[in-house]
C-alpha cells in the first residue's frame, strides 16, 4: 500500500463517503509506517466529519418542521 492509493481513498471516502474507501483507510491507519497512518487517519476523520455534518443538513429538525419551513 503507498501513501498515493491511500489518498485517493481518502478523497473518494471524503467526497462521496464510500465505505470500501473507508475501510482501506483504517487497513492503512494499522500501517508500520508512521507517515502513512498519519495520512490515513487524517483523512478518515475528515471524511467522517463531512459524513456527520451533510446527515445534519439533510435531516430537518422538529423546530423547522413545526415553523412550516418544510412545506413552504
Amino acid at each position: 500500500m503507498d501513501s498515493n492509493y491511500v489518498y485517493l481513498c481518502g478523497v473518494i471516502w471524503c467526497k462521496f463517503g464510500q465505505h470500501d474507501a473507508g475501510k482501506e483507510l483504517l487497513r492503512a491507519a494499522n500501517a508500520e509506517d508512521p507517515d502513512m497512518q498519519a495520512l490515513a487517519w487524517a483523512m478518515f476523520s475528515k471524511g467522517l466529519r463531512r459524513l456527520k455534518e451533510s446527515k445534519k443538513v439533510a435531516q430537518p429538525s422538529s423546530s423547522t418542521i413545526v415553523r412550516g419551513e418544510l412545506w413552504g
